[in-house]
């Protein structure tokens, strides 16, 4: 599509950098503004923009560590390449468990209820997710498998990450229409008051479910080391999946 947005002499915007912006913005204010409107404050206004500019460091970081991983053949010959993070490459399983263990970490200094905290950002984790993944079609990266489908798509810009000229399925829309549904019934479902714990489970199970099926339509690679048949992503979508499910049953 268009993965440079503009271009200046040095100047340059970068849609995938710009969107991942975005994403980190919009769940920032989300959070925010919750908080204001929430009797039963789970972070104060500053505890929140502390813990996400750790969760986007190291976010970013696991993300890129598990693409390069997952990538190494790409990188040898070029290792400088590694840190080109705005060219796209991130892996969202990577950066979802570096953020992971930092929240427990984090729960576990502030002494706050984990499951608590993870009702309290998940909503923003998938509406960040939403907006992210519009940068990765603009950018081309985690892009479908070839298709003749009348919604397919063409990238025909040389900059762009996708493979050129073939009709390819919009894998990172169906990703991020997929995010922005999660993020509204978690958004409806945090009004009902559940028990403590369900929010996050919710968004385990439905995003699982959402990535084990895009994957299916993910034509960037072979999607990584197979496991009976499963990629990576999708042998932790099963083992997110049943994480939500034991959360469920454990506060019943």
């Amino acid at each position: 599509m268009h993965p440079i947005l503009l271009k200046l002499g040095n100047f340059t915007i970068y849609s995938y950098g710009l969107f991942y912006g975005l994403s980190f913005l919009a769940a920032i204010l989300y959070l925010v503004n919750r908080s204001k409107k929430s009797k039963e404050k789970a972070l104060s206004h500053d505890e929140i923009y502390s813990l996400f500019l750790y969760a986007i460091l190291l976010g970013v970081l696991g993300a890129r560590i598990f693409y390069v991983l997952t990538n190494l053949g790409e990188f040898a010959a070029f290792p400088i390449d590694i840190l080109k993070i705005w060219n796209g490459g991130l892996v969202y399983y990577g950066g979802f468990i570096f953020v992971a263990i930092f929240i427990i970490l984090y729960a576990k200094k502030k002494k706050i209820s984990l499951l608590k905290l993870g009702d309290f950002v998940a909503p923003s984790v998938a509406l960040g997710h939403a907006i992210g993944r519009i940068g990765c079609f603009f950018a081309g990266c985690c892009y479908g498998r070839e298709t003749n489908v009348p919604w397919s798509v063409i990238f025909k810009d040389r900059n762009s990450l996708a493979v050129l000229g073939v009709h390819l399925h919009p894998a990172q829309l169906y990703e991020s229409f997929g995010n922005f549904l999660i993020f509204l019934v978690l958004y409806f479902y945090s009004k009902k008051k559940p028990k403590e714990g369900q929010i996050v489970a919710v968004y385990f199970m439905s995003y699982a479910v959402l990535r084990f099926t895009v994957e299916f339509f993910r034509g960037d690679s072979d999607r990584g080391a197979q496991c009976f048949g499963l990629s990576v992503s999708q042998v932790m979508s099963v083992l997110l999946f049943i994480i939500g499910v034991f959360i469920v049953c454990k506060k019943k």
